[in-house]
């Protein structure tokens, strides 16, 4: 199977509002801080993702993330203050357009996903919050793989043993705690990160990026028997997260 190769694995409603969606799964990545992982995107299968924010449509795919912006009244461009730091005219956008192209086979059945993941370290939303998606779905992609990373920004977090709970607050975080649930909270500096519960990122710069999404696993739910994980933010998403600290 090629590194480049892509497949539908669900058509449906979301579980966040009904509107239609569908999961795309990349077989191999070349992103450097992840590593060579499958990629699965959940996009709105009726709207392209520029428009989905612009009109906050993308609830859909997206939830309640803080992340999202606030839709915009104008005729072009995406979310009011969208702070997210995927591109949506990147991936996202190339994604579903080859999605309506029609150029991506579908393929169905516990079995047949469970390949697609065979042996394999797993992304469980690369854009998009699998919150939004039947469980099974994950629980096929996942069933042989090497491991994955997963978050959701769900006030209920359904697969709490597969997912991280994103927290954007050290008290969202311990609210997750006392739920047996581990985090992954984005901090403005290292002194916001809680010493004896969280370790920073391991890829993260601040680390050194001595480890990849790929070989790290640590962002897999609670199966993982650890502390919660932190990173700090840079860049354009800096003030987005100081913001959500404060």
């Amino acid at each position: 199977m090629a590194s480049n190769e892509t497949f539908i694995i669900y058509e449906g409603p979301s579980l966040y509002d009904g509107a239609p969606i569908v999961v795309l799964c990349q077989t191999g990545s070349k992103n450097r801080k992840t590593g060579d992982m499958v990629q699965t995107y959940i996009l709105r299968s009726d709207i392209d993702p520029i428009t989905a924010s612009r009109t906050g449509q993308d609830k859909a795919i997206c939830g309640d993330c803080p992340h999202m912006g606030k839709p915009s009244d104008k005729t072009t461009g995406q979310a009011i203050g969208r702070s997210c730091y995927v591109v949506l005219a990147h991936a996202p956008l190339g994604k579903y357009r080859a999605y309506k192209r029609g150029a991506y086979p579908k393929v169905t059945g516990h079995a047949a996903i469970r390949a697609l993941g065979l042996g394999r370290m797993v992304r469980l939303g690369t854009y998009g919050d699998p919150s939004a998606v039947s469980p099974w779905i994950w629980e096929s992609l996942i069933s042989a793989a090497q491991g994955w990373t997963a978050y959701t920004h769900g006030k209920i977090n359904p697969m709490p043993q597969v997912i991280m709970t994103s927290a954007d607050s050290a008290m969202q975080a311990q609210q997750a705690w006392d739920r047996g649930e581990r985090t992954f909270r984005v901090v403005s500096d290292l002194a916001q990160v809680i010493k004896g519960k969280e370790i920073v990122c391991p890829a993260s710069e601040e680390m050194g990026k001595r480890a990849t999404c790929e070989t790290c696993k640590l962002c897999a739910g609670a199966s993982v028997k650890g502390k919660s994980v932190a990173i700090v933010a840079h860049g354009t998403s800096k003030r987005a997260a100081k913001l959500l600290v404060d």
